[in-house]
């Protein structure tokens, strides 16, 4: 039997981050910054108005409370506590801020003994705006699937096409729908696949966690495994421009399927054990399903310290994922917002109607889009990380066995999905309709874009509704062939009366998306912008489609 690892020396040859930051939630008034700091300990946030000069944050023997004292433009300063239970990281939340106004912050500490004082922000490259008061203009940026280890030699992709695009639009804010980490990553990435050191090492781990009375110190399974987890992100967001975009632009997160395993939801409960079966060997098929499960709460952990954390408050039931709400929404002046957790309660063991979402979450987003707020909208963007419509129908349908029956069993066009999509198509289509409010769903997952209007002429004539998808920023991107297999402009298969309109489609490069949505004098004008482009090239392309106009 070999000897388990520290985890703390996983994957010990790769570059990570150390000390970094994200902005994360933000209104015209407040903001959450994440921050991960290379050392524990008590680490100040400030948040300043102005650039801080030279001589403010060398504090030449000052404290930093002599140095909020002594700067008018100081606005926030809040000191925490760094540890290793949350992996150095911590969210600071920001009030008392004024609506459309650039704001610097710097991470500092007098209470560590540092040779310098400021640890970040020095360069005054940490910056961002705060939104409008009600703004009825906005422009976002969307992205999807972060791989920048699928390629040879590793490149960051898209990325910073993506920075210039979104300086150059002057962008409110950034939505990742899901993938921002690959944990069960290729063989050809040189990383390795958190679900195959399992399964190589998990007779170690059994024989290092099983109590004397034969259960196993779930506490400490976790602990590891979340440490592992935790590697994924530190090495993923090291990459320069992600980590710009990042500490620049307010940012809402929501994970998929990657962030913890490849069709994690889309496997039954016997296809978990078996992906830490080995073969010739007596394997505990229950202990090799309790692992999994604990797999899951640390993969939970983990998105919960690196990206859920900055994300809208909601309801999270420490160390019960299944409890736990992964979903949100939040408002943007005229417009409504809703991130779908499409892994946090997918299960395809579950009741027809209930697999992809769960029963309470479609409960809860039916009370959203109904409420009288949302229905006052201008518009209402949803974030669904895996399509309503992109590939063909036939073939997910028909194509779902072998290694590509998760990939297929996770889209809401898989025929054990139909019976949800179907009430979710009905509740967009009856509100777009009898709100008069054009909605837009975002998603990723699926390593290239496209963009469909979805109809139903007998019932909802006056429906706008649309789905826009931009997949990859950094993985490497399905190739050019992938779109003879994206859905045409047919008939939706099992919803009698639905229709999808193809208006675009894409494959063969890294790209993003920027939606822009302008209402003046209570005209709306609604886009979504495609780009794409090779890595390393200095030029990009764009595509515009006109949603509403």
């Amino acid at each position: 039997m070999t000897s388990l690892q520290q985890p703390d020396n996983y994957e010990t040859l790769k570059a990570k981050i150390s000390t970094a930051a994200i902005v994360g939630h933000t209104t015209d008034s407040t903001a959450k910054i994440w921050v991960r700091a290379y050392r524990d300990g008590l680490w100040t946030l400030i948040v300043s108005a102005q650039k801080l000069p030279e001589d403010a944050y060398d504090l030449s023997g000052k404290s930093l409370a002599a140095m909020k004292d002594e700067n008018t433009d100081i606005v926030f300063m809040a000191e925490r506590n760094f540890t290793h239970q949350t992996d150095l990281t911590t969210t600071f939340e920001v009030s008392g801020l004024k609506p459309d106004t650039r704001y610097y912050y710097y991470l500092a500490s007098d209470k560590l003994g540092l040779d310098r004082c400021i640890e970040m922000g020095g360069d005054h490259a940490y910056s961002f705006r705060t939104l409008a008061k009600n703004p009825q203009s906005l422009q976002f940026g969307f992205y999807s699937c972060h791989d920048p280890f699928s390629v040879k030699p590793n490149s960051e992709g898209a990325w910073d096409k993506f920075y210039d695009v979104l300086n150059e639009r002057r962008a409110d804010f950034v939505i990742g729908g899901g993938d921002q980490v690959y944990c069960d990553t290729n063989h050809k990435s040189q990383i390795q696949d958190v679900w195959v050191w399992l399964k190589n090492n998990k007779n170690a781990l059994l024989a290092t966690y099983r109590k004397p009375d034969g259960s196993l110190n779930e506490p400490a399974i976790i602990d590891y495994f979340t440490k592992l987890y935790r590697t994924y992100y530190r090495i993923y967001w090291q990459f320069e421009h992600l980590r710009y975009v990042y500490r620049r632009f307010p940012q809402y997160m929501i994970w998929d399927d990657h962030e913890i395993m490849d069709g994690w939801g889309s496997l039954t409960a016997k296809e978990r054990k078996a992906k830490i079966c080995n073969f010739f060997q007596d394997d505990d098929e229950d202990a090799n399903y309790e692992l999994v499960m604990l797999m899951f709460k640390a993969a939970a952990q983990a998105y919960l310290e690196y990206q859920h954390a900055h994300n809208p408050d909601s309801k999270i039931i420490n160390d019960d994922p299944d409890a736990s709400e992964w979903d949100y929404h939040f408002d943007q002046g005229a417009y409504g917002f809703y991130m779908l957790d499409v892994r946090g309660h997918h299960d395809c063991e579950l009741p027809d109607g209930q697999r992809l979402l769960g029963a309470e979450q479609f409960r809860r987003f039916k009370k959203w889009i109904n409420s009288a707020s949302i229905k006052k909208k201008k518009a209402i963007f949803i974030c669904s990380p895996v399509p309503v419509v992109h590939w063909t129908e036939s073939a997910v349908n028909t194509l779902d066995f072998g290694g590509q029956k998760d990939d297929f069993m996770d889209e809401w066009g898989h025929e054990t999905n139909h019976k949800e999509r179907n009430a979710m198509l009905e509740l967009l289509l009856a509100r777009s309709a009898e709100s008069n409010i054009p909605i837009v769903i975002l998603s990723g997952d699926v390593h290239c874009a496209s963009a469909f209007q979805i109809t139903h002429c007998t019932t909802y004539p006056k429906a706008r509704l649309f789905n826009v998808t931009s997949s990859a920023i950094s993985r490497k991107p399905a190739p050019g062939i992938a779109t003879a297999a994206m859905q045409k402009s047919a008939e939706i298969d099992g919803f009698d009366g639905g229709r999808f309109e193809q208006m675009f489609r894409f494959a063969g490069e890294n790209n993003f998306a920027i939606i822009n949505a302008d209402c003046q004098d209570n005209d709306l004008k609604l886009t979504a912008t495609l780009y794409w482009a090779e890595p390393g090239s200095e030029s990009v392309t764009q595509q515009v489609i006109k949603l509403v106009s």
